[in-house]
């Protein structure tokens, strides 16, 4: 089981370990008031907060299984999520527990607080890692979202692989700008548990609310992709990180060279739903040769690239399977490998570098286009807030690449095609068009698919 409980900095408070336990104790009595059994399924529908990380634990705890819902989602998303995992009910914060989702039992968490607990001893008996700890559904960036089912070997594979690179204890404290709902938000919930640190809630994701909390709450460790941490580095007007930061793990994509140069603590990674979060992670102290590294293999997980380019992952955080779909989890993992979907190439000394998704791969005239290189590149001019480069069909070339870029306030538009010139080959120059905000997904990574169903311009 997930034992122990995190510190919880919250809304100018400092929940201590000991309070935590007790919210946990109580949510574990409150399940068992609902008539939650062992094996149920339970969704938490809400926003980040104390209330969300008490009631994870105890569903782990109580021996049911966490169905964490994207709080973002339309109402048709959210119902049919919840259609397929098919919990026995629905814990949503107050904001979400009036929409139409077609649950049987929602308990909005105003309610939640007023349950009396059950009597008697409410902990689970089976204790089995192989049992399913959580149902996380992927981004669904590909069509309709897959369930990914984490046991709970899984979940504790993932945090004992990542404490062995990133030391984590009582006196230390993750930031945590990432949604809870998202496998990397719940991957510090149960470090942080394991470890008693402290989870660090942030009161909004603008540049200046993320060093504030950096600043006011001895931040230790914070998880990002490259868009938070150049909010983070330009709100700090040129100012280094805080001596207290160790680890500033990047993920979701590659970190741009002036990133690196601005936050020295910034360690790139690589992680899926489908492996309770990151596989891979650049070490502390070292420094990669290109930019598309993602680090070397956590302990106890094997990568390799198959034949054809494809990354594939091996190990105790590979997931029990999707939910439901036995074709899709036999075309996903064979003999005991994820097969990832991304595409890269393993160095000599074992680090990976995400060259991109299968499914982002642009060809163009025959020779393939890496989007993440023409996003880092562009990046580079100093009027460029942010890129996304999708591949649109072409007359000539088949597709070519369709760059949409966001300026910073106030840049006018400068000849970005003349920047790349130089940079990139010329097969990779993208069309170029303007936009004032570049779609995201929850975990920060572009939303490409929006992209390419309405392309701006």
């Amino acid at each position: 089981m997930i034992a122990g409980a995190p510190q919880v900095v919250a809304d100018g408070r400092v929940f201590s370990p000991i309070e935590v336990e007790r919210e946990v104790s109580l949510a574990i009595g409150r399940l068992r008031a609902l008539g939650v059994r062992e094996g149920e399924r339970v969704a938490l529908w809400a926003e980040n907060s104390p209330q969300w990380i008490a009631v994870a634990l105890a569903v782990l705890r109580a021996g049911a299984v966490l169905v964490p819902l994207n709080t973002r989602l339309a109402d048709a998303e959210v119902a049919w999520q919840v259609g397929r995992a098919a919990p026995s009910v629905v814990i949503a914060g107050d904001a979400m527990a009036g929409r139409a989702i077609g649950a049987a039992r929602v308990v909005p968490l105003r309610e939640w607080e007023g349950l009396a607990p059950a009597e008697g001893d409410p902990a689970a008996r089976d204790h089995s890692p192989a049992r399913d700890a959580a149902i996380v559904f992927t981004s669904g960036t590909t069509g309709r979202p897959k369930g990914a089912v984490l046991t709970l070997a899984n979940l504790l594979a993932s945090a004992r692989a990542s404490a062995s690179v990133l030391p984590l204890g009582p006196g230390d404290r993750w930031l945590a700008p990432l949604p809870f709902f998202h496998v990397g938000g719940l991957g510090i919930v149960v470090r942080c548990a394991l470890a008693g640190a402290g989870v660090v809630l942030c009161a909004g994701a603008s540049g200046e609310d993320l060093d504030r909390a950096v600043e006011a709450h001895g931040v230790t460790h914070l998880s990002v992709v490259d868009a938070t941490l150049r909010r983070l580095m330009e709100a700090r007007g040129g100012r280094a990180l805080p001596a207290s930061v160790r680890a500033v793990v990047a993920g979701g994509g590659p970190v741009s060279p002036a990133l690196l140069a601005a936050c020295p603590q910034a360690l790139a990674t690589y992680g899926l739903t489908e492996t309770a979060s990151m596989v891979a992670l650049e070490r502390p102290g070292e420094r990669r040769e290109g930019r598309l590294v993602a680090g070397r293999a956590l302990p106890g997980i094997d990568l390799r690239v198959d034949a054809g380019g494809v990354i594939e992952v091996r190990g105790p955080v590979v997931m029990r399977g999707y939910l439901d779909d036995a074709a899709a989890t036999a075309a996903a993992v064979r003999d005991g490998w994820l097969r990832t979907g991304d595409l890269g190439e393993i160095g000599a000394d074992g680090s990976l570098t995400v060259l991109a998704r299968r499914d982002d791969l642009i060809v163009s005239g025959g020779e393939n286009v890496y989007p993440a290189e023409i996003e880092l590149a562009l990046r580079e001019h100093p009027a460029v807030a942010d890129a996304v480069v999708v591949g649109v069909a072409d007359a000539r070339w088949g597709e070519v690449p369709l760059a949409v870029v966001q300026l910073r306030g106030g840049a006018v538009a400068p000849d970005l095609r003349d920047f790349l010139t130089g940079r990139l080959a010329r097969y990779k120059l993208p069309r170029i068009v303007f936009a004032p905000q570049i779609p995201r997904l929850a975990n920060g990574k572009p939303d490409r698919a929006a992209v390419r169903r309405s392309p701006p311009g």
